[in-house]
């Protein structure tokens, strides 16, 4: 599992969103060069690692369920000597933090879940159709069958399905069709099956996974930030996820899309002081 630790302070430890896909893996950072992330390192020691199957770290055939990807992060808390920390889920990583934050609660300090819900994958979302439609047909007939008979326009990852909306909403659909189709053809045929396969076993951890339970029992002091203009997770979603947490707190950013905490310097300072203050 790639990782990478710096700062000093309180630790903070980022889960981040998306699914195993070789465009994630296309464009990782070969060098682990750091953005956005270095707002925290002023004041905190922050951890960022890549999800197992994600951007640089290994794509294992199997453990992608929830509580063995909560698990990976104990393991590496446990690695890097670290007692507790600040944990931030987003996006597809909220649900792993929820997790996390009820089978390891004294090692969180305190719970930012961002663009994201107790239950991603709704049975009425027709998404969530296609993907068991597919998943159905990669443990009957294999990969190969899968990706031949994938949903139409996907031909890289399934993201094209969730992430085309969200685009758009920003004014970015152009580059982003434009990436895709760069990025497709700089990949074979074969790496796509592959990591197709990838993503279907890594999303179907989240299928039929209510997390409602789990929100009821977190204990550490929870702040649920959304974007008003995600088109990938509803702000909606957001709302409900907060009120199902025990005295968490729900702010909403009118003027931000999808992946807030990555996208808005003032989301990240306003995680800082929610830090300091809940230390």
């Amino acid at each position: 599992m790639f990782y990478d630790v710096r700062g000093e302070g309180e630790v903070i430890v980022f889960v981040h969103g998306g699914f195993p896909s070789l465009d994630m893996h296309l464009r990782a950072d070969p060098d682990g060069n750091w953005g956005w992330e270095m707002d925290f390192t002023a004041e905190f020691r922050y951890v960022m690692y890549d999800r197992r199957g994600c951007w640089l770290s290994s794509r294992p055939e199997s453990g992608y369920g929830l509580e063995n990807q909560a698990h990976d992060l104990a393991e590496l808390l446990e690695r890097l000597d670290i007692e507790s920390a600040h944990v931030i889920g987003s996006s597809a990583g909220g649900p792993i933090a929820i997790l996390f934050a009820t089978h390891y609660r004294e090692r969180v300090k305190t719970l930012v879940l961002a663009g994201t819900a107790a239950h991603l994958w709704p049975d009425d979302d027709p998404v969530t159709r296609i993907v068991e439609k597919q998943l159905k047909i990669l443990y009957r007939q294999g990969a190969i069958s899968a990706w031949e008979n994938r949903p139409e326009g996907v031909e890289l990852s399934l993201d094209v399905l969730w992430e085309r909306d969200e685009m758009e909403e920003r004014g970015t659909l152009a580059e982003y069709e434009e990436r895709v189709k760069s990025l497709v053809a700089r990949s074979s045929r074969q790496e796509r099956i592959e990591w197709y396969e990838a993503q279907l076993k890594s999303i179907g951890a989240y299928l039929d996974r209510d997390l409602t339970a789990d929100c009821g029992r977190i204990r550490a002091p929870t702040l649920v930030v959304h974007g008003a203009r995600d088109r990938e997770v509803p702000v909606e979603w957001g709302r409900d996820l907060a009120a199902k947490v025990p005295g968490a707190e729900f702010r909403v950013y009118p003027d931000k899309p999808h992946s807030v905490v990555h996208g808005s310097k003032s989301v990240r300072e306003d995680l800082m002081t929610f830090f300091r203050n809940a230390g």
